[in-house]
């Protein structure tokens, strides 16, 4: 049996159950995985799930070698080992519409079926939980308004979790840095819609219980009206056994830094490069990057030391990390950055800044540098290079670090916060 699901798939009535949902993945298969584990979920809900023998996915063994393996990659990318397919409900198929707009780039596609798909997914979610008389009804930010609305009227307590920051503060920053650096830099990014902004605060007010992954986010939200007493951090966690620190770090005479995730104006692009070219031995310090890249390549020429690998699968990051000496993450707006959970598991430390929402401590497992100041990235980018026996320690404490937080104590974390809230009977 899948370790803690309840025998059968049953769950015991009147115990607080909790129905999670989520029409994408994210880590909603923690958050599903953790009432798992106690034996309270009553099911988790979302689009797409892989189970190997069941269609869709049996039909990939009929395809061509090169394809199958492509198909199989991608399936798994929407998959959890321990979570009980019988506890698990699929439907939508606007999700498979909005993957493959992705996939070829077709933006609106891609909008108007996560638009339309996460309505009709949350209409039925809150059918679904009516039918089996579920407790609370755990959803995601910008899919969970429909099925709040029915829940809420059928007494159905509702809990939020919000991954990134308001919309409205990212907004801002985002008129604020094409103001800096024009719309060519990085053409990616948009700014909500009124019609969905006004869907966020919605959604919002219905929750009577907020979770989300950082200081960061939480500021955003109160900055908008949001009551402080029904907003509870609680720090996202990573697969801390498979990221464990390499053996020996480099001794060489380069700096080797990594810049994973995408490279764009949300991530501070603008702001790396900058520090890059400040520093004053810029022959001593490499950079790569990792991942999707929306910046033109024009902004990198005249960057001999920069490398772009334009795509790694999540299982190969972890040997990615340990080959380099630190991270850099000067982000503008975020959630929780896992990549900097991974990379602080393979003891690798981090510069960022306060809104990656990360839990580096400034001179511990790195530094916090101010948002949009790449003269003091630079500087302690630097300050690193110049003294490796403080890059070392803080390769020791940044492994110690993520220890703290394996994606098993964010689940307990998670349960403990429902039990409290039950206790308390819900109380404001």
């Amino acid at each position: 049996m899948t370790r803690g699901a309840p025998a059968g798939g049953a769950r015991a009535r009147g115990a607080n159950n909790v129905a999670v949902f989520h029409p994408g993945a994210q880590h909603s298969y923690e958050t599903a995985l953790a009432f798992q584990e106690a034996g309270r979920l009553a099911w988790f809900a979302t689009s797409i799930f892989f189970v190997p023998d069941r269609w869709p996915y049996r039909a990939a063994a009929f395809a061509p070698a090169g394809l199958r393996s492509r198909l199989e990659y991608e399936f798994r990318r929407r998959h959890h080992p321990e979570l009980d397919p019988a506890l698990v409900r699929t439907f939508g198929v606007c999700e498979w519409v909005e993957r493959i707009g992705m996939r070829l780039g077709l933006r609106r596609v891609e909008h108007y079926a996560n638009q339309y798909g996460n309505a009709l997914f949350a209409r039925r979610v809150a059918r679904l939980a009516k039918a089996d008389g579920v407790d609370v009804l755990w959803g995601f930010d910008t899919g969970s308004l429909g099925a709040f609305v029915d829940a809420r009227r059928a007494g159905i307590r509702c809990i939020l979790e919000q991954t990134i920051g308001h919309p409205r503060a990212w907004n801002r920053i985002l008129t604020e840095e094409v103001e800096k650096t024009g719309p060519q830099f990085d053409p990616y990014p948009r700014p909500y819609p009124e019609a969905d902004l006004e869907r966020v605060d919605a959604e919002l007010t219905l929750a009577d219980r907020i979770v989300c992954g950082s200081e960061f986010v939480r500021r955003t939200l109160i900055a908008e009206g949001v009551r402080d007493r029904v907003i509870h951090v609680v720090p996202s966690g990573a697969t801390i056994p498979s990221f464990s620190a390499a053996q020996t770090r480099s001794t060489g005479r380069e700096l080797r830094l990594l810049f994973a995730g995408h490279f764009g104006m949300r991530k501070g692009a603008w702001y790396l490069l900058d520090a890059m070219r400040r520093l004053k031995r810029n022959d001593r310090v490499t950079l790569t990057i990792v991942g999707k890249r929306t910046v033109p390549d024009r902004f990198l020429q005249g960057f001999d030391r920069i490398s772009v690998v334009p795509h790694v699968s999540r299982a190969a990051m972890a040997d990615i990390y340990r080959q380099f000496d630190l991270m850099v993450l000067p982000t503008l707006f975020e959630g929780s950055s896992i990549a900097v959970f991974e990379a602080l598991g393979c003891g690798l430390p981090v510069i960022t800044t306060p809104n990656a929402g990360s839990v580096v401590r400034d001179g511990i497992e790195g530094f916090i540098v101010p948002v949009r100041d790449s003269e003091t990235l630079a500087s302690r980018i630097e300050l690193l290079d110049a003294d490796r026996r403080r890059l070392a320690a803080m390769s020791a404490a940044a492994r110690k670090r993520a220890l703290e937080f394996p994606w098993a104590a964010y689940r307990r974390r998670l349960v403990a916060l429902v039990d409290s809230w039950h206790s308390a009977q819900w109380a404001a």
